[in-house]
This record gives structure tokens, C-alpha cells and sequence, in this order.
């Protein structure tokens, strides 16, 4: 019997305290599903395999390692080796004797180690391949554009015809709400009067001046918003309403703020398309983050000891704690369900914005397609 086994503590971020639990994976890598969620701080894990990232994922050149390690009560899953500390006689892994709290991303494995032990059955039956949905894909701009509209749009409205006028927005209309109070609507009405011959876009034509102006009488105008509603059926409307909505939106937030930071995963730019939409274009939550984690500001996360994933991990929570205080103090329940659906989207670690086994995922009660369009 070893009397100094390798066993594994779940570090987690020491300078990020209020990161409380980790992701435990059913494989070595991020790709792979979320199996459940660790405590920082459980230690006397019994380590049982080490493997190299599955998709070779590294920081400055050194490729993380992924530690499958048995948790009290029977489980088993993965862990990566920034978030853990080892201790105890490790030399069948690769890590030599290790004394209590040694940083394991700090170590340097040697990669031909003595033969393990053989494990039980059950244990070699752990799942080690992603689930179809999970599978990675080279990125497609088109598609994730359309499934952040379609996510989004679920927390907007009803679709091209939704319309309210009862907020600070005096109008506001279509797929992700387009407010006269803001001028959007100004741009969505004068694009589609341009290129639409119908009758409707004639009617609505009378009123361009108006919502130029901002004309806060237009909130009651019945009028506008039964020509806006039947105009919402046209190809023309719902192709100004993507157009615009990317253009204002989602073009803005990648060129400013995601491609300086080197953010690669389809959900980050999901995330913070909807936060653009959701709060106006911009990274206040994301730089709260960076700090928090002590990256700088618009700052490539893995040259400072982070990565993209940590620091959207800490973005939805800082957008939640924001969504909860205003649903509180406005009774707007919305909020929350709002805030809750980014949490555990990127909790379940999709990525690459893949949604389940048929390519769906559930936001605000609507089966929204993300894998195809």
C-alpha cells in the first residue's frame, strides 16, 4: 500500500474567490459535457488517469493537461490542471513526488511514465467521447449569427411583428426591439420604404417624418402600429430587421470588442451580441471580468493566465447579479429568466453553439435551431 498516494484538491482561482465550484467533464477537455460541478477546496482526490487537452488547447505554448480523478462517494470525471494542486508520490503520472499545494499546471509531465495499474471495469467505462452535439466544426460566421439573432429575439419579442410602447423606448418594434427613442427604428422604417413597392410601405411613408423626430405621440398611434405589424410579414421588412440588427449590433461588438481580445467560441460571441442588444453595444461587463481576474483590459486572456472560458464564465454570472437587482427593484421577473438562460448555457459548456442532440436549445420557453439554418 502507498503510503503517499497521489490525490488531487480542486484549487480553482485564488485570486478569484467568488468562483466557488468548477466544471467536472465526462473527458480531457472542454469539448466534452459538463458532468457536474466540484467544490474549491475538496482535496484527497484520488487521481486515475492524466491525459494532454483533447483538442491541444495551451497557454503560451504549453499544452493544458486534464486529471480524471475520483471524487468522494464514486464519481469520476475530469478536471484541467490550472484549476488543481497535487501532492503525494505521483511518478506513475508523470509528476515525480510532489509535496502538499503544488500548482499542477505548474509542473512539467514527463509523458512516458510506468505503467498504471489496471482499473476496474467501471472505471474504464467512463465516457470519453463527446456527445454528436458537442462535435467541433469549423466556424461559420452566417450560422452563428442567425442562432445569436434567434436567441436573443427570444427575450426581445414575439419576432419581426413584436411591438410595445410602454417603455422608455416610447415605440418599440421587430426581432430584437428597435426603439424610435434610440433613432432604430428610424433606420428600420426608412430602409424598408426604400426598397418596398407595397401599399403598406406607401402608408407608412406618411409617417417617416415623425419618427425621425422622435415624435413621442407615435406612442398611442394605432395607426403605425398596425402598418408596422402587417409589414413585419413581408421579406423585405424581415430582411432590413437581420440587416440592421447585425450592422448595428453584432458587427460592432466583433470588430470593437471581441477580435481584440482573440475570442473564438460561437457562444462568447452569442453572449455579448446579446449584451450589446440587451444593455447597448459595449464591454463594461467583460472588462469587470478582465478585472476580476487580473487580465488587462481588452487584453488577449490567455497571455495573462486566464482564458476566454473563465472570463465568460464571469461574465454571465456579473450580468446575472446585474439582471436580478433591476428584476427586484422594477418587478421584471423577464429579467432573471434572461439572466439564468446565459448562466446555464455556458455552464453547459456548448461552445460551439451546437445545442443538443437535434440542434436545439430551450430559450424562453421557444425551441430555437442553433446547429443549422
Amino acid at each position: 500500500m502507498n503510503d503517499n498516494p497521489c490525490v488531487a484538491t480542486i484549487r480553482g482561482l485564488p485570486n478569484f474567490p467568488n468562483i466557488t465550484q468548477v466544471n467536472v467533464r465526462r473527458g480531457p477537455g472542454t469539448n466534452y459535457d459538463i458532468a457536474f460541478k466540484a467544490p474549491v477546496g475538496m482535496d484527497s482526490l484520488r487521481i486515475l488517469k492524466v491525459a494532454v487537452d483533447s483538442e491541444g488547447k495551451n497557454l503560451n505554448g504549453k499544452v493544458y493537461q486534464w486529471l480524471n480523478l475520483e471524487f468522494h462517494g464514486g464519481p469520476v470525471g475530469w478536471v484541467r490542471d490550472d484549476l488543481l494542486a497535487i501532492e503525494g508520490d505521483c511518478s506513475t503520472y508523470g509528476y515525480g513526488t510532489q509535496p502538499p499545494d503544488t500548482f499542477a499546471f505548474a509542473l512539467t509531465r514527463n509523458t512516458t511514465p510506468a505503467p498504471t495499474a489496471p482499473e476496474s471495469a467501471e472505471k474504464q467505462a467512463t465516457p470519453m467521447t463527446p456527445s454528436p452535439a458537442r462535435e467541433s466544426r469549423p466556424y461559420d460566421e452566417a450560422r452563428v449569427q442567425k442562432a445569436a439573432l434567434a436567441l436573443t429575439a427570444a427575450f426581445e419579442g414575439s419576432g419581426y411583428d413584436a411591438y410595445n410602447n410602454y417603455d422608455a423606448g416610447i415605440v418599440s418594434y421587430g426581432i430584437i426591439q428597435f426603439t424610435l427613442a434610440a433613432g432604430t427604428l428610424a433606420t428600420i422604417v426608412n430602409n424598408y420604404i426604400a426598397r418596398s413597392n407595397s401599399q403598406i410601405a406607401q402608408q407608412i411613408r406618411a409617417f417617416l417624418p415623425r419618427i425621425q423626430a422622435m415624435d413621442q405621440s407615435l406612442r398611442n398611434d394605432q395607426t403605425l402600429r398596425r402598418l408596422l405589424q402587417q409589414a413585419a410579414h413581408e421579406p423585405e421588412m424581415q430582411q432590413i430587421q437581420d440587416e440592421v440588427a447585425i450592422a448595428n449590433y453584432w458587427t460592432r461588438t466583433i470588430d470593437n470588442y471581441v477580435k481584440p481580445r482573440d475570442y473564438r467560441h460561437p457562444l462568447t460571441h452569442a453572449l455579448l451580441f446579446d449584451i450589446s442588444v440587451n444593455f447597448g453595444v459595449g464591454d463594461g461587463f467583460v472588462r469587470m471580468a478582465e478585472r476580476d481576474l487580473g487580465v488587462p483590459s481588452r487584453a488577449r486572456p490567455q497571455d495573462f493566465g486566464s482564458t476566454e472560458e473563465q472570463i465568460v464564465e464571469r461574465v454571465v454570472q456579473l450580468r446575472k447579479i446585474s439582471h436580478d437587482r433591476q428584476a427586484a427593484r422594477d418587478n421584471l421577473p423577464g429579467l432573471r429568466a434572461r439572466g439564468d438562460f446565459w448562466v446555464n448555457l455556458v455552464s453547459s459548456a456548448d461552445w460551439d453553439l451546437l445545442g443538443d442532440a437535434d440542434g436545439f436549445i430551450l430559450a424562453n420557453g421557444r425551441r430555437i435551431q442553433v446547429a443549422t439554418f
